[in-house]
């Protein structure tokens, strides 16, 4: 007598963000627009999201990131040049962060040791997904990404793209490097099977 085993789709729990990368959002939006831009921002976004962003929001406390996703895609759909608005905010976040909660360690840090830890630094912002840096020579490295690609489950390709390049460059610059750049050479939400990102300096 034949068995039949059912076998059944695991599902993948839903991604956090930390509330930093929200606050960030909101301050770029309303510093670089105008006051009510934020509230545009949010009005446009689903009730359950805009639920979430409607509350007060804490640097240190985790909020769905799904919310973070939709909310940094709305607001980058309003710029003429996406890719270089995204970078923008990547470096303001990178800046804002680090010159006040890492501020002594950018001070004694080296270009390598950023890079080094990006793994650590993107912990700090999302909880799914994980960076793998690896040196391939003298100020040139390949920082690898995982994680799921819903939107729901993990940062979406802004993240891995245009937000991570942003991030490294800024965070280079900060730490003494004079002419860093990431690029984003392959990715997962667009057939890879994982992101590769090349930082030189």
């Amino acid at each position: 007598m034949k068995t039949h085993e059912t076998k059944t789709k695991t599902s993948i729990p839903a991604g956090r963000c930390k509330g930093t990368l929200l606050v960030n959002l909101r301050s770029f939006v309303t510093t670089t627009r105008d006051a009510g831009a934020w509230e545009r921002l949010v009005t446009s976004l689903p009730k359950s999201d805009r639920d979430v962003l409607s509350q007060p929001l804490l640097a240190s406390s985790w909020y769905p990131i799904g919310v973070w996703n939709r909310a940094l895609r709305t607001h980058a759909r309003t710029a003429s040049d996406q890719t270089a608005e995204l970078k923008r905010f990547a470096r303001y976040v990178a800046d804002r962060d680090l010159n006040t909660v890492l501020k002594f360690a950018l001070s004694i840090a080296m270009p390598d040791t950023i890079v080094a830890r990006t793994g650590m630094f993107w912990s700090r912002y999302f909880d799914s997904g994980k960076v793998f840096p690896r040196m391939v020579k003298p100020r040139e490295w390949v920082l690898t990404i995982t994680g799921p690609t819903g939107d729901d489950e993990g940062p979406s390709a802004m993240n891995c793209g245009e937000g991570v390049c942003g991030w490294v460059e800024q965070a280079l610059l900060l730490c003494g490097a004079s002419t860093p750049k990431v690029t984003h050479q392959r990715c997962r939400f667009r057939g890879a099977t994982e992101c590769l990102s090349e930082v030189v300096w």
